[in-house]
C-alpha cells in the first residue's frame, strides 16, 4: 500500500486488562440488547424468558455496566471525566426538550 503507513500495534496481552475490558464490553452489549428490546417491545412489556418487565431487566443491565465502568476506572486509573459527564447530561436534557417541544407543535 504505497503512501500508507501501518502502525505496529499489538493486541492487549495482559490477562487482567483483558478480563476487565472483556467484561465491560460484554455488559455494554447486554445493555444494548436490552435497550433494543425496549424499543421493539416497549419498556413495560414482560421479557418472555424471565417474565420481568423490560424496565427491570434494563435497570439490572445498567447496574452491571455501571459496576464495570467503576471497575475499569479503578483498574486503569481513569478519570471519570465529571465535566464531560455533566456536559453530556445537559446536552441530552436539551435534546429531549427539543423533541418534546416538536411533539407539542405537531400534536
Amino acid at each position: 500500500m504505497p503512501g500508507r503507513q501501518i502502525s505496529p500495534w499489538l493486541p492487549e496481552q495482559d490477562r487482567l486488562h483483558l478480563a476487565v475490558l472483556g467484561k465491560l464490553a460484554e455488559e455494554c452489549n447486554e445493555l444494548a440488547i436490552r435497550a433494543t428490546r425496549c424499543v421493539i417491545q416497549g419498556i413495560d412489556e414482560a421479557d418472555p424468558e424471565s417474565r420481568r418487565s423490560n424496565r427491570i431487566e434494563m435497570q439490572r443491565e445498567i447496574a452491571d455496566v455501571l459496576a464495570c465502568i467503576a471497575t475499569a476506572e479503578e483498574h486503569f486509573r481513569l478519570d471519570s471525566m465529571p465535566e464531560r459527564f455533566l456536559d453530556k447530561r445537559v446536552g441530552y436534557r436539551e435534546w429531549h426538550q427539543l423533541i418534546a417541544d416538536q411533539e407539542k407543535a405537531n400534536g
